[in-house]
């Protein structure tokens, strides 16, 4: 099919319409670069995304099964399993059998593992300031409550609990 002579203002006004949501192209664009900003910085510690949440739930929580860790990265046992076994070989945390049940993996942070939290510390400060440059507090405030609010707006109930965790605070 070839263009149509005198169609060509119909083609601007469909070619228009594809670019309804600007909002979700600045989201998907900035979520993106951020994320690709993360896992360089995450390189950089040996790091992949993803272990830097495993590390930050087992610093908050001491100890959990592979299935908590499963849940907690919304990833499926053998995702969890095959991440938490490389982390394993890094000396970044350590495996074992459940005493009372040894069909259960109990996985626990090392001391390597914790070295590392404050290295995650830093880089979240650094993409913090990196993402918020040329706001001042009252944008950044507003800025996270919107976000929440369209997180809300998306997500289901459970998506509802996750946003009401994120800090507002800077």
């Amino acid at each position: 099919m070839g263009f149509i002579a005198g169609n060509a203002s119909g083609a601007m006004a469909m070619a228009k319409d594809r670019l309804i949501d600007p909002v979700g192209q600045a989201l998907t664009l900035a979520a993106r670069r951020h994320r690709a900003r993360s896992a360089s910085l995450l390189v950089e510690l040996g790091l992949f995304p993803g272990q830097d949440r495993v590390l930050q739930s087992l610093a908050d929580n001491d100890r959990l099964t592979m299935t908590a860790i499963a849940d907690e990265l919304r990833v499926k046992p053998p995702t969890a399993s095959k991440m938490i076994s490389r982390m394993a070989a890094q000396g970044l945390l350590e495996r074992k059998g459940k005493e009372d049940d040894a069909r259960l993996v109990v996985v626990s942070i090392t001391p390597e593992g914790l070295a590392r939290i404050e290295q995650l510390r830093k880089i979240a400060r650094r993409m913090e300031k990196d993402s918020l440059a040329g706001l001042d507090d009252k944008d950044v405030r507003r800025l996270r409550r919107l976000l929440k609010k369209v997180a809300r707006n998306l997500g289901d109930d459970s998506a509802a609990i996750e946003v009401d965790d994120l800090e507002t605070d800077l």
